[in-house]
C-alpha cells in the first residue's frame, strides 16, 4: 500500500512539472525546443577598407618619339627623344619608363640595350625626355621599344607601375636600320680619290737592293692593288700595295730593284701612274711622285712604325661599368689614328673560363663602347681580367704599346 501511494505522488509531481512547457501562450500545446549548439566556426577578422590610389591616364605614342642624328651608323652614339603625355588631372611620381633595344637577327654574344629609370609627371601636363644611346651597336636592322608604366610583372617589385585602365597606348615600336661600319668607305673626309707619297716616305735598304715605299690613301675611298714604280738611269722596279684603308690610311711596299743604284743616282718613285693601262682614276695626279738620292754610304731603311701607330687600344678599371647584375659595359679608348671594326676582345676570371668577342667599332682618337654578359664568369667577389686586342686573338690588330690593353675588375 505504502508503495503505490508513493508511485502516484511522483508521477503527479512530474506532471506539474511539464504542465507550462506544454501549454502555448495561447492554450495549444506547444512544440519542445532543439537545444542551441553554439556556433565553432573562427571569428571573421574585420577587414578595413583599403584608400584608393588614383588611377592614371598616361599616352605615348609613335610620333612622340624620334631619334637623330640620322642616319644611324654602327659605333656611333645618339639620341631618342620622347614626349609623354599626363591626361589626368593629378600628378604622377616615379613613373617607370623602359627603353629597350635589340637586334632583329642577334648574334651570339650580341647583348641588347635596357634601360629602366623613373620620371615625375605634372597634371595634365607634356613631359619631354631625351635618352641618349652609348651602346656599341653593329649594323643591321634592330628594333626600338619604348614603355611608360608597362613593365614585366617580374619588375614592379622593384619598380612599381601606377593603377591604369588602359596601357595599350603606353607603348611605341620603331624599327632602326643601323648603318654597318664600312673600312672600305668613309664620310671622314672629303669626297674624292687621292693617294700620295712624298720624299719622307722613301728608304732604302742597306744592300740598295729594295727601295721601302709608304703610300697615303688621302681619299674617302679605300684603295688596293695600286702599281708602285721606281725607276732609276738603267734599273727599275715594281710592287703593288695591298689594301689601305680611306682617309689617312697607310700601307708600305718593298719594291726589289733590278740591279743596285750608283752613288748618288736619282730614283724617281711613282704610285698609280696616270699613264698606266687601268690606272685608278685620281681626283689629284700631282702628289703621286718622290725622288730618292741615292747615298751608298747612308743607306737606310724607312723606318716602320706609322701602320703600328694607326692602333694604340687602352683599357683602365675605371673604364668597367655593371649597370645590370651579369653585365659588364666596357669602355675601351683608341690613342691611334685609324678607325677600328670588330676589335676583339677576352674576359677571364681567377678560375681560367674565358669569354672571346670583339667591340664593333672603336674610333681612331676616339673610344669605343660595348656590352657583354658575364653571368658565365661571375663569381661574388672574384676577379675578372679584360683583355683588348690580345695579340694571339684571331683578328687582332698592329699595335705599337700593348702595355695599356689589360685591365682587372672586381665584381660585388
Amino acid at each position: 500500500m505504502k508503495g503505490r501511494r508513493s508511485g502516484g505522488r511522483w508521477r503527479l509531481l512530474l506532471w506539474l512539472s511539464l504542465l507550462p512547457a506544454l501549454l502555448a501562450c495561447d492554450g495549444q500545446p506547444a512544440l519542445l525546443s532543439t537545444p542551441t549548439v553554439p556556433d565553432s566556426s573562427p571569428i571573421a577578422p574585420v577587414v578595413s577598407p583599403t584608400p584608393d590610389i588614383p588611377a592614371v591616364d598616361l599616352t605615348l605614342a609613335e610620333g612622340d618619339v624620334t631619334v637623330a642624328p640620322l642616319p644611324l651608323r654602327a659605333g656611333f652614339p645618339f639620341t631618342i627623344t620622347a614626349a609623354i603625355h599626363n591626361n589626368s588631372p593629378l600628378p604622377a611620381t616615379d613613373v617607370p619608363v623602359m627603353v629597350y633595344i635589340s637586334a632583329a637577327q642577334e648574334q651570339i654574344g650580341f647583348t641588347p640595350f635596357l634601360q629602366v629609370f623613373t620620371v615625375t609627371l605634372p597634371a595634365t601636363r607634356s613631359l619631354p625626355l631625351t635618352v641618349p644611346v652609348y651602346w656599341n651597336f653593329a649594323g643591321g636592322e634592330h628594333q626600338l621599344w619604348m614603355q611608360v608604366n608597362r613593365l614585366p610583372t617580374a619588375w614592379q617589385a622593384r619598380t612599381p607601375i601606377w593603377p591604369e585602365a588602359n596601357i595599350e597606348d603606353n607603348a611605341v615600336r620603331l624599327e632602326l636600320m643601323i648603318e654597318p661600319f664600312d673600312a672600305y668607305t668613309s664620310n671622314l673626309c672629303p669626297g674624292r680619290v687621292d693617294v700620295e707619297v712624298g720624299p719622307a716616305d722613301l728608304g732604302l735598304e742597306p744592300d740598295a737592293r729594295r727601295v721601302w715605299v709608304r703610300v697615303h690613301n688621302v681619299g674617302n675611298q679605300a684603295v688596293y692593288n695600286l702599281p708602285v714604280v721606281v725607276i732609276g738611269a738603267q734599273l727599275a722596279g715594281i710592287a703593288y700595295t695591298p689594301i689601305i684603308p680611306p682617309c689617312g690610311g697607310t700601307a708600305q711596299v718593298a719594291v726589289s730593284l733590278d740591279r743596285p743604284p750608283q752613288r748618288d743616282e736619282l730614283l724617281a718613285v711613282q704610285v698609280n701612274p696616270v699613264e698606266w693601262s687601268g690606272a685608278l682614276p685620281e681626283d689629284d695626279f700631282d702628289n703621286n711622285r718622290a725622288t730618292l738620292a741615292v747615298s751608298l754610304a747612308s743607306g737606310a731603311v724607312l723606318p716602320p712604325g706609322d701602320r703600328l701607330a694607326e692602333y694604340d687600344f687602352s683599357l683602365d678599371p675605371t673604364d668597367i661599368e655593371l649597370p645590370e647584375p651579369w653585365l659588364a659595359l666596357i669602355t675601351v679608348h683608341n690613342l691611334g689614328t685609324r678607325d677600328a671594326a670588330m676589335v676583339p676582345i677576352r674576359i677571364e676570371n681567377q678560375a681560367g673560363r674565358k669569354l672571346t668577342d670583339a667591340i664593333p667599332l672603336v674610333r681612331g682618337n676616339g673610344l669605343g663602347v660595348a656590352a657583354f654578359r658575364i653571368g658565365y664568369l661571375w663569381t661574388r667577389g672574384g676577379t675578372l681580367t679584360f683583355t683588348v686586342n690580345p695579340a694571339d686573338a684571331k683578328g687582332a690588330y698592329p699595335e705599337v704599346n700593348r702595355d695599356n690593353n689589360v685591365a682587372t675588375f672586381t665584381l660585388p
